[in-house]
């Protein structure tokens, strides 16, 4: 199945460079959780990331379905 995965900020340095405006499609096997589309890519995945699943936050054991969008970003903000 089709998921997309966008990273935002300096998490956009983690995708692969077929990327296209932070986002990059990846077809994954059924049952893949949003903990396992992230995880692929070289961010932190503690408190100072930010994962989301189609805008809401989500336990990172939620199975995905097609067409869904997983997108991260830091927690932390500069001010």
């Amino acid at each position: 199945m089709m998921i997309r995965v966008k990273l935002i900020a300096n998490y956009r340095e983690a995708l692969p460079p077929e990327a296209k405006n932070g986002v990059v499609e990846l077809d994954v096997p059924n049952g893949t959780t949003v903990y396992d589309a992230i995880s692929r890519f070289d961010i932190p995945l503690d408190d100072t990331s930010v994962i989301v699943l189609n805008g809401l936050t989500v336990d990172m054991n939620t199975p995905l379905v097609e067409g869904d969008m997983v997108t991260a970003f830091s927690a932390i903000a500069g001010g």
